[in-house]
This record gives structure tokens, C-alpha cells and sequence, in this order.
């Protein structure tokens, strides 16, 4: 209902996705694990993500007067840069892992190779066939059809005024994992321990939750159990793993299985398994990810900019410290899949502040009068419909695992929540603000800032061109400036009323604004009058209103 027409498109390329990766996966074939579904989990999040993007861009350009082929043309092109981005660092990232990490790991970075290179065909290609092909008809007429309405409600939060209040509640949250990670310690399980694995064929078909209940009374309802494929056994094969058991105990489970279901001595394999197996998969993932921060760091830095590379850093170690701290808590174990699930929290979180850093990066030179936390607090109002959206579309299957899951689906599927609802406040509310705080430390910003504070004695939360300082246009060229004010001194009750309309402090609200376009500002344009001003606009705006109608200007 959100995106009309273009939500059903979205589905159907959605439904593709699923069909062709489900494809893929039979033809290689590829056996799904854990971590194998995380990185599905994570794929579905970032090709419903795509379709967000390029939805959300093409919303844009409809409200900034253009004819709604021009606006796909235009949204598709904008948002094309932004996913490339975002999906080549998730391909880097995968590649390294698939080469460097051993055991489950290697099964998530193929799956998430997998999933991004068919969520970019499904996104980019199939979509923009079908909307190419609509965006004459009459089902694509009237900018009602993509879910634009007559009045566009923006966000207006001081995302950056805020970020202290921010700081000081993940300061809280990673100092008390701190503290339960010092006095209670990590539950590793048995991946990470020494323990007993059991593999054994069933006569009787059973579920998980039916094995569980037979060894219930043994002592065992903990234990990890899960089915497995295994062609040599037959088709109902368990895997149960526990604490390491005496040969007296693994005999009274055998019974107590070949009691339910029938069990042949024969079939029953034991295996002791030692803690080494868990530190050899932990080391890999960890050489794995130092080695994908790297490569994080090289590309965010040649693509946008050196200081953009550290803040996405810190998100991700963010990230991390909020999911152990919560494990810690919650006393929740740890296993190989837990390992998947921080690798899926990784890779959320790394795109979902991409996302968030294009903007800013496209925004920083149509704003050469604004300050950077302006532009931040703009970038972040335009992406924020976009970030819940996709949260909200990968949090529904992750939530499904974990009502709907048996219980190591559950443990699993609690990790990915955390992670995710910690990768969606990471990009937003840490990211964004550590950037602007090393990002305002710099001359040019410093001087836009020191303006601003000159003529009203408070920088204002959101850019405002007629409140704008005209000194800054000097400033922003990095030409010599005479700090002096557009149209003569501004009267002082007008000063207030702007200090009061954009103060930075201002309380969150959501308000209705006028459909606006987004143009870089002249490098130093005339002393012009208000009159001179309004005429302009309304010569433009009657331009707009030609060329949606007739498609082209007298």
C-alpha cells in the first residue's frame, strides 16, 4: 500500500528472485546450513533494499516536477550509483570470507555471492524492464499510482543535535554487556567446548521437537539437535549434540531412540569432539573479517573520502560489542551459527550506512552555504523512509525464525534481531554523528559554522537558503569574503522567528512540506530583491507545469 504500483512490481521481482536463487541453489547443488540461511536472510534484505532505493529516487524526482518517465529515468540513474556501491562492498566482503574462512562461514559468504549477484539482476534489470515498459501506460498516469500524494510528509529530527543523547545510550547498553561479560562470562557451546556428536538413522520419521521430547527425561531437552541430508544413511537422519557422555549415558540414549522411532546399533555413529573445532572456525572468521575491513576501508575511502572509512568502522565494532554484551546478558549460547548471524549483523549494518553516506555525499555539493551537520540532518531525513522500510522487510523473516523456528532456529534467529535493530541505530545515530564531528573539525566547515554564529548567534538544524549567511557563497568557493548579509541587515524579529523555526534543538516532528527542487547553488550570485527572487520561482515553476503537460517548454 506504501509504494502502490511500484510495491506490486517490487514483489514480482521479489518472487524472480526467490525463483531463480532456488534454481541456482539445486543446480550446483548447494547444502543450506545455518549459515547458509543467513546469508540467504541477509540477500533477501539487500534485494528488497535495492527496490527501495530506486523507489524512493524515483518519488523524488515526481515531487521535483518531473514527468513520471523523466523521474524513472532520473530515479533509476541516482539510485543505480548508491546500490553499486553498497553491493560491491557486500561482494568484496563475501569473496574474502569465502576464501580466507573454513567450515559454516564458507557456506555464508557463497550464499550471500549467490544472493546479491541475482537480488542486482532482479533489482536493476528486471525491474527496470517492467517499469520502462509501464511508465507511459495508464496504470504509471498519475503520481498516486507510485504512493505520492498531494501533500508530502518529511521527517524534520535533529538527528545531529541529538547525537549526544545517542552516544550516551550505546555508551550504557556496551557498559553493561561489559560488565556481564566480566561477571558472567560467554556461554560457548559446544562447537566451542568439549562435547558428544551423534549421528544416527531414524526407521520412523520424526521432527526435532519430537526427538527433544524423547530425551527429555534423559536430561538432554538442551541439547542441539537438527535433521541433516545424508543419501548413505536414509532420509530421516539426526544429528544430536551434548555435554561429552559417558559410553553407559550414549547407550541409554541409543534405547530411548530405538524405543520412539527404531534405531539400528549399526547406524549409531558417536563422535568426541574437542574444543578446536570452534577456535579453528572463530580464527578464520576472524582473519576473514579483519582481512574484509580492509578492503572496507580502501573502497569507502577511494570512493568517497578517507574520514568516511572510519565511522563505518566504528558502527561495525558497535555492532559487535551490542550483540555480545546481549548474549552476556541474556545468557544465550554461543555457537558456529552465532558466528554466521554476527557475519550477517556485519554485512546489514555496512550497507545499510552506505546507503546513508551516498546521500550525504551526493548532497555536500548542492549545499556549498550549509554546514555539515545541515547536511547531514538533510541526508538523514531523506533516507530515513528508506532505512525503516527495509528494516521492517528484513526483520518480518528473521522474526518468522524466531516464533516459528524449533529451538536452534531460535537462538539463531535472536542473534539476527539484535544484530539488525543494532545495524539500523549504528548507521543513523552513531555513523552519521561521528562523521559530522570529525567532518566540522575542518576549515571550510569551520568557517560556514563561525558565520552562521556571527549572524545568528545559533546555527540552525536544517539548511535554510533565505536565512543562509551571504558570506558563506565566498566561503564555499574558498575565494577571499567581507562578511555581509543579503538585502541589507535582516530585521530582528525575523532572525528570531528563523533562530525558533531551526533552532537545533527543536523537537522531532513530522510536517507537511511544499514539493521542492534540489539544484546546487550559484558559485556567487547578485545582490537580487524578493520581488526579483518570487519572479524567478514563479517563471520556473510555470515552466515545470508546461513541460508535465505537454512533455516539453514552449
Amino acid at each position: 500500500s506504501f509504494y502502490r504500483v511500484l510495491g506490486v512490481i517490487a514483489t514480482l521481482a521479489l518472487f524472480v528472485y526467490a525463483v531463480l536463487l532456488f534454481a541456482i541453489v539445486k543446480l550446483i547443488p548447494v547444502t543450506l546450513t545455518l549459515p547458509g540461511i543467513a546469508g540467504l536472510i541477509l540477500t533477501l534484505g539487500v534485494a528488497a533494499d535495492a527496490n527501495i532505493v530506486i523507489y524512493e529516487r524515483i518519488k523524488e524526482e515526481v515531487r521535483a516536477g518531473r514527468s513520471i518517465p523523466a523521474a524513472i529515468s532520473a530515479g533509476y540513474s541516482k539510485a543505480l550509483r548508491t546500490i553499486v556501491d553498497a553491493n560491491v562492498v557486500t561482494l568484496g566482503v563475501a569473496f574474502i570470507l569465502f576464501m580466507l574462512a573454513t567450515a559454516g562461514v564458507k557456506g555464508f559468504a557463497f550464499t550471500l555471492l549467490l544472493g546479491t549477484l541475482t537480488s542486482l539482476f532482479t533489482a536493476v534489470l528486471a525491474t527496470s524492464a517492467v517499469l520502462g515498459t509501464l511508465a507511459r501506460s495508464r496504470l504509471l498516469a498519475r503520481p498516486s499510482a507510485l504512493g505520492i500524494g498531494r501533500r508530502h510528509v518529511a521527517w524534520r529530527f535533529d538527528f545531529m543535535g541529538r547525537s549526544k543523547l545517542f552516544f550516551s545510550m550505546s555508551g550504557v547498553i556496551i557498559a553493561a554487556g561489559a560488565i556481564a561479560i566480566s561477571t558472567l562470562g560467554i556461554n560457548f557451546g559446544i562447537d566451542f567446548q568439549a562435547g558428544t556428536r551423534i549421528t544416527t538413522p531414524l526407521e520412523r520419521p520424526a521432527s526435532v521437537q519430537q526427538v527433544r521430547d524423547t530425551l527429555a527425561p534423559l536430561g538432554y531437552a538442551d541439547a542441539k539437535i537438527q535433521q541433516v541430508r545424508d543419501p548413505e544413511l536414509g532420509a530421516n537422519v539426526v544429528q544430536i549434540s551434548t555435554p561429552r557422555l559417558a559410553p553407559a549415558a550414549l547407550e541409554r540414549v541409543r534405547e530411548r531412540l530405538d524405543q520412539r522411532f527404531g534405531v539400528r546399533r549399526a547406524d549409531f555413529s558417536v563422535n568426541s569432539i574437542g574444543p578446536t573445532f570452534g577456535k579453528q572456525v572463530a580464527e578464520t572468521a576472524l582473519i576473514a573479517i579483519l582481512a574484509s575491513l580492509a578492503l572496507i576501508s580502501v573502497y569507502i575511502a577511494a570512493r568517497f573520502q578517507p574520514k568516511f572509512a572510519v565511522p563505518v568502522l566504528i558502527a561495525l565494532v558497535h555492532d559487535i560489542l551490542i550483540t555480545a554484551g546481549v548474549y552476556a546478558i541474556t545468557d544465550r549460547e554461543v555457537t558456529t551459527a552465532t558466528v554466521a548471524a554476527l557475519l550477517t549483523i556485519l554485512g546489514y549494518s555496512l550497507y545499510d550506512t552506505i546507503i546513508v553516506f551516498d546521500r550525504i555525499r551526493e548532497n555536500m555539493p548542492r549545499m556549498p552555504r550549509a554546514t555539515f551537520a545541515q547536511i547531514a540532518n538533510r541526508s538523514m531525513s531523506e533516507v530515513l523512509t528508506r532505512s525503516l522500510a527495509t528494516s521492517l522487510s528484513t526483520l518480518l523473516p528473521i522474526t518468522a525464525l524466531y516464533f516459528f523456528g524449533g529451538e536452534t532456529l531460535k537462538d539463531f534467529a535472536f542473534a539476527l534481531m539484535v544484530g539488525v535493530v543494532s545495524g539500523i541505530y549504528s548507521s543513523i545515530f552513531i555513523a552519521t554523528p561521528v562523521l559530522v564531528e570529525w567532518k566540522e573539525r575542518e576549515s571550510l566547515f569551520r568557517r560556514r559554522r563561525e558565520l552562521w554564529l556571527a549572524e545568528y548567534g545559533q546555527v540552525p538544524a536544517f539548511f535554510d537558503a533565505d536565512l543562509a549567511p551571504a558570506a558563506t557563497h565566498t566561503a564555499a568557493s574558498g575565494a577571499p569574503s567581507t562578511a555581509r548579509r543579503r538585502g541589507g541587515a535582516a530585521p530582528a524579529g525575523a532572525a528570531a522567528a528563523g533562530g525558533a523555526e531551526h533552532s537545533p534543538g527543536a523537537v522531532a516532528t513530522a510536517t507537511a512540506v511544499e514539493p521542492e527542487t534540489s539544484r546546487p547553488q550559484p558559485a556567487d550570485p547578485p545582490l537580487a530583491s524578493p520581488a526579483a527572487d518570487a519572479e524567478r520561482e514563479k517563471r520556473a515553476r510555470r515552466r515545470r507545469e508546461r513541460k508535465r503537460k505537454h512533455g516539453r517548454p514552449r
